[in-house]
C-alpha cells in the first residue's frame, strides 16, 4: 500500500521585482547622500511619493522605524527637518493611490469624531495664525509640521487593517525604541552626544543649543526632555505587550524595550520625564490589577517603590536631588509671560508656533527654552481658549473612547491598544504640566499623532464601526 501523499505549502517567495526596486532604491539613496545631503533629501521624498502611491505597506514600518530621526535640512524652506518632508510625501502618494482606485476620499478625512477633532484643531491654529494675527515665518514652519503630522494619522489610520499589521506596527516600534535606548547607553560610554548627534542636529536658529555633556543622554533627539517623552508614550505598549502580546516575537521584544527604556528615562535626568513614568507605572498597575484589593496594594507597592527610588536618584545624580534656582526662576519668568500673551489675546492667542518669538522680546534667556515649559500655558498663549478648548477636546474624546474599550475582552489586541493608548496620552498630560515638547521635538510630535492615528486605524474600526 502506497503511503499517502504529502502536501507542503511553502511560503511564496518574494516577487523579483520588489527585491530589485528595493535594491535600487538602496544604490539611488547612497549615491545621493555622497553627492549631497540636498540630493538625498529630494529623492527620498521621491521615493517616498511613488511607494505611497502603491500603499507599499514596508514604507510605513521604515517611517516609524526612523521616527526618532529627523534632520535638519539645510535649505531656506519651510520645511526644516527630514521627517516632515517624508511624512508629507507619504500623505501626496496615499492620496494619489485612493483617487487611481476610486476610493471616497471624504469618508477617509472626515469620517470619525476623532479625525473631525484634528481637522478642527488644524483649522483652529491655521486661524489664529491668518486671520487674529500676521504669519510670521516660524509660525508657517510650525504650521507645517502640523500639516505633516496631521498626514502621518491619516496615513496610520488609512493602511493599518489587520491585526497582523498591527503587531507588525508593534514590533517595529519596539525594535525602533530598543536603538534608541542603546544609542543613548553609547552617549554614556563615550561621554558625548556624539558625532551624529552633532550631524543630524547642527546649529541652525530652531536648534536647541545644549550645554556640554554632563551625563543626561538625548540619544537621536534633539533633547534630554524630549526623549522623556517619547520614552513615555512608547513605555505603556511595551507593558501591555509584554504581558499580554499573543505573539512570543513582540512580547520579547517588548520586555527589552520596557527594560532599556525605563533605564533610559533615569537617564535623561529630566524631573518632568521622571514624574511623568512614576504616572504610567501607576496607571498600568491600576488597569492591569484584576480586582480592586490588588489594584491597591499593586498602586501602592507602586507609590512606594517610587518614592524609595526618587531618594535614591536624588543620592545618585544631584540633578535630581532638587530643583536648582536658574531653572526655578526662568520658568517662573516663563510661566508669567505665557500667562500675561494669553491675557492679552484670550480668544486666538499670539499665533500657533508664535510664542518663542515673542516671548524673545521680553525675557533675555538662551535660545531653545524659550517655549512655555507648559503644555496647558503654551495652547492658551498661542491659540487662545479656541485652541485650548480644541485640543483639550481632542483628549478628552480619546480617553472617554479608551477607557470603554478598557471593559471589553481584556486579552483582545483592541484592549492592549486601548491601553497604550490612555496612558500614552495620560504621560504627556503630567509631562505638560512642566514642558511643552511639540515645537521643540517634531518626533514627539510625530509620535503623539501616530498613535492617535493607530487609535482610529482600519482594524479598529472594522471590529467596531467607527464613532460618528
Amino acid at each position: 500500500m502506497n503511503p499517502p501523499a504529502i502536501t507542503t505549502t511553502l511560503p511564496r517567495p518574494r516577487r523579483s521585482g520588489e527585491q530589485l526596486m528595493i535594491v535600487a532604491i538602496a544604490v539611488a539613496l547612497t549615491i545621493a547622500a555622497v553627492l549631497s545631503p540636498l540630493a538625498l533629501a529630494v529623492l527620498a521624498g521621491l521615493v517616498v511619493l511613488v511607494l505611497g502611491a502603491t500603499r507599499f505597506k514596508p514604507l510605513l514600518w521604515a517611517l516609524i522605524f526612523f521616527l526618532p530621526i529627523s534632520p535638519f535640512l539645510s535649505w531656506n524652506l519651510l520645511v526644516k527637518d527630514l521627517g516632515t518632508l517624508l511624512r508629507v510625501c507619504i500623505f501626496a502618494g496615499a492620496f494619489v493611490y485612493r483617487v487611481r482606485r476610486g476610493e471616497p476620499i471624504r469618508k477617509w478625512l472626515f469620517s470619525g469624531r476623532l479625525s473631525r477633532w484634528i481637522l478642527l484643531y488644524f483649522a483652529v491654529a491655521i486661524v489664529s495664525d491668518f486671520v487674529f494675527n500676521p504669519p510670521t515665518g516660524l509660525a508657517l514652519r510650525e504650521l507645517m509640521r502640523l500639516a505633516s503630522y496631521l498626514c502621518f494619522y491619516y496615513v496610520i489610520s488609512d493602511w493599518v487593517r489587520t491585526e497582523d499589521e498591527v503587531n507588525t506596527l508593534a514590533k517595529t516600534l519596539m525594535l525602533s525604541t530598543i536603538g534608541v535606548t542603546i544609542f543613548g547607553f553609547y552617549q554614556i560610554a563615550i561621554g558625548d552626544y556624539s558625532a551624529l548627534y552633532n550631524a543630524l542636529y547642527p546649529a541652525q536658529e530652531e536648534a536647541v543649543k545644549l550645554p556640554p555633556f554632563s551625563g543626561r543622554i538625548t540619544s537621536f533627539l534633539s533633547h534630554y526632555n524630549s526623549l522623556g517623552g517619547y520614552l513615555n508614550m512608547v513605555i505603556p505598549f511595551a507593558i501591555v505587550f509584554s504581558l499580554k502580546a499573543r505573539d512570543k516575537v513582540l512580547r520579547r521584544l517588548s520586555w527589552i524595550c520596557l527594560v532599556l527604556a525605563s533605564v533610559s528615562v533615569l537617564l535623561t535626568q529630566s524631573r518632568g520625564a521622571l514624574i511623568a513614568y512614576v504616572a504610567v507605572i501607576l496607571l498600568a498597575a491600576w488597569f492591569l490589577a484584576p480586582d480592586r484589593r490588588a489594584r491597591f496594594v499593586w498602586v501602592s507597592a507602586v507609590a512606594i517603590a517610587s518614592a524609595v527610588g526618587a531618594l535614591l536618584a536624588g543620592l545618585i545624580f544631584e540633578r535630581l536631588s532638587g530643583v536648582d534656582e536658574f531653572t526655578e526662576v526662568t520658568r517662573l519668568a516663563i510661566w508669567a509671560g505665557a500667562g500675561a500673551l494669553f491675557l492679552r489675546s484670550p480668544v486666538a492667542g499670539i499665533g500657533f508656533g508664535n510664542l518663542r518669538s515673542v516671548l524673545a522680546v521680553f525675557i533675555d534667556v538662551e535660545n531653545g527654552i524659550l517655549d512655555a515649559h507648559n503644555l496647558y500655558l503654551e495652547l492658551l498663549s498661542e491659540t487662545g481658549i479656541l485652541g485650548f478648548g480644541v485640543f483639550m477636546g481632542t483628549i478628552i474624546s480619546v480617553l472617554r473612547r479608551a477607557r470603554r474599550m478598557l471593559h471589553e475582552e481584556r486579552d483582545s489586541m483592541r484592549w492592549m491598544i486601548a491601553f497604550g493608548v490612555l496612558i500614552a496620552i495620560s504621560s504627556v498630560l503630567v509631562h505638560g504640566s512642566v514642558d511643552y515638547l511639540f515645537h521643540v521635538s517634531p518626533q514627539v510630535a510625530a509620535l503623539f499623532f501616530a498613535i492617535l492615528g493607530l487609535f482610529n486605524c482600519r482594524y479598529l474600526s472594522d471590529v467596531s464601526p467607527v464613532e460618528s
